[in-house]
Formats: structure tokens, sequence, C-alpha cells
């Protein structure tokens, strides 16, 4: 085929379009960890849930998983707020609760490959009388 003006053209956007793909790819790859946050957040809030019911001393009302800045350097931090209702017939503390539903929380994630450091805060909720 004879190179014309319209061929050449063709070919330039062509490895243009060829190149931007390459750089996208590479940075996609390159960057995974970062742009999988909101999705690992999501499994580790799931994880979070399965240790409350293996302590089985509360009830989930709410749990709030996600990562910190990506930029605090040489940690991978991952920011849990539980907040539970104390089971009937439970007589344990509040600070028992707490203390056995955070090392359950962090053993879970470490169970499940996690490599991250958990920062947990867990409120024990009475219901009003």
């Amino acid at each position: 085929m004879p190179l014309t003006p319209h061929n050449s053209r063709h070919e330039v956007a062509t490895s243009k379009s060829t190149l931007a793909l390459i750089g996208l790819l590479t940075w996609q790859f390159s960057n995974s960890p970062n742009l999988q946050r909101s999705s690992r957040a999501q499994q580790a809030n799931a994880e979070v849930q399965k240790a409350i019911d293996r302590v089985g001393l509360a009830q989930l009302v709410e749990s709030n998983v996600r990562f910190t800045r990506p930029n605090i350097e040489g940690q991978n931090t991952l920011l849990v707020a539980v907040y539970v209702l104390r089971k009937p017939g439970v007589n344990q503390s509040d600070e028992e609760i707490s203390s056995r539903i955070k090392s359950a929380v962090t053993e879970r994630l470490k169970e499940q490959g996690f490599n991250v450091t958990p920062l947990i805060d867990v409120t024990v909720l009475e219901p009003s009388r």
C-alpha cells in the first residue's frame, strides 16, 4: 500500500492511541492499591461484622470502615467505627465488650490477609428506657 497523507495520519493516530492505552494500563496497575481501597474497605467491613458475630456479646447496629489518606508513611491505616447494642443477658462492662470486639476485629483482619493498621473505636449503646 503506498504511503499517502491519509495513511500516515491514521498510523500516527493509531500509534498515539496505543501509547496512551499502555500509559493508562501502567498507571492503573502501579497505583492499584489506591484504586482498590474502596472495595477493600467494603471487604474489611464485612469481616468486622463477622468478628462481632463471633464475639457474641453485642448486636451490630452500624459499622463504618475506611482507609485514611494514603500518604501516612509506613502504615496502611484502617479506621473502624463500630456501634453495637449489648445483647440481653450480657453482664460484661462496656469496656470488656469493647476490648473483646477490638481484639476479634484485629485478629479477623489479620486472618483474612489485610495488611493494615486498624484503629478501632467501639461504642456500646444502650436503649432508652
